[in-house]
């Protein structure tokens, strides 16, 4: 049959693909029931590739070697079965690696005898080729002494399938219908191998063919259902039915449960992972976050507010809940909530209630706690300017209202350039304006005051209709070196400065009764 010719290439596509499965599953080695799929699923891949290498070996030796070779995974392959199993089913004691090395002794003697056979003959009558279809390969006549090791190989096959079906007397109805397919998989494949010495079957490579069936339901249980699991699950019901984001951790930091608003939080607190998060140790991302990590190592509970960076738009509260005394002992329970929108709408509260809507800088109220907040420079004092447009009626009258907010607005603007080296400024009504900054001297400060009122004179607005206006301001100084003069000493002071200013011709700066001339 044509088909035959690429059998071998088949055999090897299968094992490639299974030995993917098998990495990809080994990363998910730490998760409840997932400790041997790994194993088993490498020892799979083993079996196909060295079955496709055997027939395509040209000479009897190599052969031979390669169907030797093949026994090593073929043999443990029952016995990781089990022990996947008995994983899956629950968890495994800690002692249970010890009981798997006994189990394993006979398996290494079989092997041991196989690859001595030609000196002992115990394992083998006879070894010839044979030639089904065009595939040539190895055809072994067992003996007894063979016969009982491959029996008690298969006791383990058995075992597990009695095991996984006991099991699903305890499966809820939701998970029934995944764990009866993982069930057939595991089936035929132990089906098969008791039923081919019955059959006489000698077409090589029929053995490891009737192990695909268990490659796919192994990784369908690994990779598309890793929460799966035949025993009901308190806390996957928890996690699945929470709003918030959930991941429950074992003791050494590693993901056992996390459920899609998880996923998603985490996606975007820490940016993507390469498969999924489940089985990755959550310790390596806490990093970024000293005080959750310190938190976590100690097993302390509490909430934890995280400031996101000033790029990203996410802000999350985390709650860590230790779970001592439970079957999960030195677990830890995450629950993330994403308070993005919340601390946007109180953001935009506080902006709202500390920013002047027309001119966006601060009002008298935010201003005035500002600037009693202040910390004192050493070596510096402090200047308040108090600022007024002058003839900003007449601009009203003559162009209206808009053209009033206009100006107020592009004179803002002019003001927030000198809003540097931790000067404030606010609108305090109308069109009088504060900015407080620091200074080495009265000289320094009064060199910033005639730099604002320059800045203005130059400046032009343009209006709607092809009108302009030609802006000045009168700004009323007052220095001091003393940290602790009140707020309304120094606006008072500042405040008649302002006047004189107004009052002898406008566009100037008075500073402690005494004026620039412009």
């Amino acid at each position: 049959m044509p088909w035959m010719k690429g059998y071998p290439y088949y055999l090897l596509l299968s094992g490639t693909i299974s030995l993917y499965m098998g990495i990809f599953a080994c990363r998910l080695r730490r998760l409840p029931g997932r400790r041997y799929a790994w194993v088993l699923l490498l020892l799979i891949a083993s079996a196909l590739i060295l079955t496709a290498a055997e027939i395509m070996a040209s000479s009897f030796k190599i052969k031979l070697l390669m169907r030797n070779l093949q026994q090593l995974p073929l043999l443990f392959i029952p016995l990781f079965a089990y022990a996947a199993v008995r994983d899956y089913v629950s968890p495994l004691p800690g002692r249970f690696r010890r009981k798997l090395t006994l189990l394993s002794i006979p398996l290494f003697l079989d092997i041991a005898l196989i690859f001595t056979d030609p000196y002992h003959h115990l394992m083998r009558s006879s070894a010839g080729l044979v030639n089904t279809g065009g595939i040539i390969g190895i055809m072994v006549q067992p003996t007894l002494l063979s016969m009982a090791m491959i029996a008690y190989d298969q006791v383990f096959g058995l075992y597990a399938a009695y095991l996984f079906a006991a099991s699903l007397r305890t499966v809820p109805a939701h998970k029934l219908k995944p764990n009866v397919l993982l069930l057939l998989g595991i089936l035929i494949s132990v089906i098969s191998s008791i039923a081919l010495p019955a059959l006489e079957i000698t077409f090589t490579g029929f053995t490891v063919l009737t192990l695909l069936p268990s490659v796919a339901v192994v990784y369908f249980a690994v990779n598309r259902y890793p929460q799966l699991s035949p025993a009901p699950s308190v806390t996957g019901r928890v996690l699945g039915s929470a709003a918030e984001g959930m991941v429950l951790t074992d003791r050494n930091g590693v993901i056992l449960n996390i459920n899609e608003t998880g996923e998603k939080l985490l996606t975007r607190m820490f940016g993507p992972v390469p498969f999924r998060w489940l089985g990755l140790s959550i310790l390596s991302f806490l990093r970024q976050y000293p005080s959750i990590l310190d938190c976590y190592e100690n097993r302390q509970g509490g909430r934890i507010e995280l400031e996101p960076a000033e790029e990203e738009s996410l802000h999350c509260s985390l709650s860590l809940i230790p779970l001592e005394g439970s079957p999960e002992e030195g677990a830890m329970l995450l629950m993330i909530s994403d308070c993005s929108d919340q601390k946007r709408y109180e953001r935009e509260l506080e902006y709202q209630a500390s920013i002047d809507d027309l001119t966006g800088l601060y009002n008298r109220r935010h201003f005035l706690n500002t600037f009693n907040s202040r910390e004192h420079r050493e070596g510096e004092g402090i200047a308040m300017l108090l600022m007024d447009i002058d003839d900003f009626k007449q601009i009203n009258d003559a162009y209206g209202h808009l053209a009033g907010d206009q100006a107020l607005i592009s004179f803002s603007r002019k003001i927030r350039n000198f809003c540097n080296n931790g000067a404030i400024a606010g609108r305090l009504g109308g069109e009088e304006f504060v900015l407080c900054l620091f200074a080495r001297n009265e000289a320094e400060a009064l060199d910033k005051a005639e730099a604002i009122r320059r800045a203005v004179v130059g400046y032009t607005v343009m209006l709607e209709g092809g009108h302009s206006i030609h802006l000045t301001v009168s700004i009323g100084m007052m220095y001091t070196e003393d940290p602790d003069t009140p707020f309304e000493q120094l606006y008072r002071q500042a405040d008649e400065a302002l006047y004189l200013s107004k009052t002898n011709g406008k566009n100037k700066v008075t500073v402690g009764g005494h004026f620039s001339v412009s």
